[in-house]
């Protein structure tokens, strides 16, 4: 992804702050998921009607791990709001030229909010702590 200044057309690559934005949000999702896989969401889906066969074996490994998968889904999701806020704060004007809005990467919000359900409905049915 490339930003572009509004009076000079001067383009800044930005692919390590969205790759690393990118790792955070995905790892946190994932393992929110895994928190979530072994009590808090197939209770959840039964409740809505939805088969919850397939999450027997993902279930099975990740209760073993639900604290440290817990720790490492918060840090994730910490470290991605980071990421997110300070490439939003950098990214808004330079000294030079007029203030451009920065590209606004809806998958990264979508899955640090799903994460965070995820962990907020954990919470909600049965706390791993």
């Amino acid at each position: 992804m490339v930003a572009r200044h509004k009076t000079s057309g001067a383009v800044r690559p930005e692919t390590g702050k969205d790759l690393a934005k990118t790792l955070f949000a995905a790892s946190g999702l994932a393992a929110a998921f895994g928190v979530a896989s072994c009590c808090a969401l197939p209770m959840a889906l039964s409740l809505l009607g939805i088969g919850t066969a397939s999450l027997v074996g993902i279930g099975y490994l990740a209760v073993q791990y639900q604290q440290e998968l817990f720790y490492g889904a918060v840090l994730s999701l910490a470290a991605a709001a980071f990421v997110m806020w300070r490439q939003r704060r950098l990214q808004a004007c330079s000294p030079d030229s007029a203030c451009v809005r920065p590209f606004l990467n809806w998958g990264n919000k979508i899955a640090v909010v799903l994460a965070i359900g995820l962990l907020a409905l954990t919470f909600w049915i049965e706390p791993p702590i």
